[in-house]
């Protein structure tokens, strides 16, 4: 394309355009057409307009573009055959969902029974990252965990790597001094020299939850090596941490909590990521303290969001800067999405919620003798993810991309 042509176009013109291109998806294609657009799309001016529309207009269903998983379905016997030949893989399997990342799948030739693995994303990659199982991801990384076996009673430190698929950057984490966390999570953020040139880095958390109080260990990838926290302060007594449902953004991690006396959730706990550690406390709405496994995310600007299920029926909650107490957003009927045959059999109690992702507005359901479905809340839109196979054996890690890995690519003009 001519970016000669480009330049006499009138600006509000230009911004008008712009102006109906907030998916990702159109956004790349568009930048990859040539320079003149390119530039745009990747000035911090336009970057930063983006966001404050991405916050407004709420979910961006094509951020997550699928699912990475372990598939430990094969027999004993299929599995020592993997360890004999080092051209049999097992490396993490990918589960498309986007349009972006099925132009990848289709590429490399893999289908529904070929399923893509990371090594179709990272090239030369061959069988280093057999049996690692993926674990957490956020903005394009991904972190994969590999647990050896001890000999005896000693436990031995988790092997672990984080990767960006997109870039095939891998960064191979040295062993924690400390085995065995309650769990990990990944915290990426932007850092800008003094040049204004933007860079990301990341931190990867591993986090102990010890009666009242936790212990957070972090690998930072500009610093090489791990960092450790101090003591943070107690959770209110009378509480516990529910270690699965912990949610990192803005320099944070959230937990839910629970009350010991009577095993029902009743707060937000939220440790700051800062040389000291502060630890602050958020009631939940008194529909999540009767709900048995609400999930907890965060949205784009920060806020907390909050997903309830009862019956069939789906509630959204938000807490966030524009508010400090919680506001009921939205309320889903899953009736005209669920399988017919299903809603006529009235077997309502057996949907489960299995994830929720702030960002992208996705939501994982467990449907019992049908299988995964993935629902939109942008959309309302229901489909179910896998195949057969596809089953809660699997440790589905969602894999969702940012505004800048969307359009940082190289357009050939």
């Amino acid at each position: 394309m001519n970016d000669g042509g480009m330049l006499q176009l009138p600006v509000d013109m230009i911004d008008k355009i712009l102006s109906h291109m907030t998916d990702p998806t159109f956004l790349a294609r568009l930048a990859s057409t040539c320079k003149f657009w390119r530039n745009i799309i990747k000035s911090r001016t336009f970057l930063d307009c983006l966001r404050k529309r991405g916050h407004d207009n709420g979910f961006t269903p094509s951020l997550l573009l699928g699912f990475f998983y372990q598939d430990s379905a094969e027999s004993p016997a299929q599995l020592l055959q993997h360890h004999k030949s080092k051209r049999r893989r097992l490396a993490p399997s990918f589960m498309p969902i986007s349009e972006l990342s099925q132009s990848i799948v289709r590429k490399v030739g893999c289908n529904a029974f070929t399923p893509a693995k990371l090594c179709n994303f990272i090239w030369g990659l061959g069988a280093e990252l057999n049996f690692y199982e993926p674990i957490t991801s956020q903005d394009g990384y991904l972190a994969l965990c590999h647990h050896p076996k001890g000999t005896g009673d000693q436990a031995q430190s988790d092997e672990l790597c984080v990767c960006n698929p997109l870039t095939g950057e891998i960064f191979h984490i040295p062993p924690s001094p400390v085995a065995s966390p309650d769990m990990y999570t990944l915290h990426v953020t932007e850092d800008v020299n003094r040049c204004k040139l933007v860079s990301r880095s990341f931190q990867l958390l591993a986090i102990w939850i010890r009666q009242r109080k936790f212990m957070i260990g972090s690998y930072c990838s500009k610093a090489k090596r791990w960092i450790w926290f101090s003591e943070t302060s107690e959770l209110i007594p009378g509480l516990y941490a529910v270690p699965s449902s912990a949610a990192a953004s803005h320099g944070a991690i959230h937990f839910l909590c629970g009350n010991s006396s009577n095993w029902t959730l009743t707060h937000i706990a939220t440790v700051q990521l800062a040389k000291d550690p502060k630890l602050s406390h958020v009631e939940l709405p008194l529909d999540a303290k009767r709900s048995k496994a609400p999930l907890l995310a965060n949205s784009a600007d920060g806020s907390f969001l909050l997903l309830l299920l009862k019956g069939i029926q789906m509630s959204l909650w938000k807490h966030g800067s524009d508010t400090n107490s919680w506001v009921l957003s939205k309320i889903i009927n899953l009736a005209s999405s669920l399988p017919p045959r299903y809603v006529q059999m009235h077997a309502r109690e057996k949907i489960k919620l299995e994830m929720f992702l702030g960002k992208s507005g996705a939501v994982v359901l467990w449907v019992d003798g049908e299988g995964l479905f993935l629902f939109s809340l942008s959309d309302g839109l229901m489909r179910k993810i896998g195949d057969e196979r596809a089953t809660k054996k699997y440790s589905l890690c969602p894999y969702e991309i940012d505004w800048l890995s969307c359009v940082n690519h190289e357009p050939r003009c």
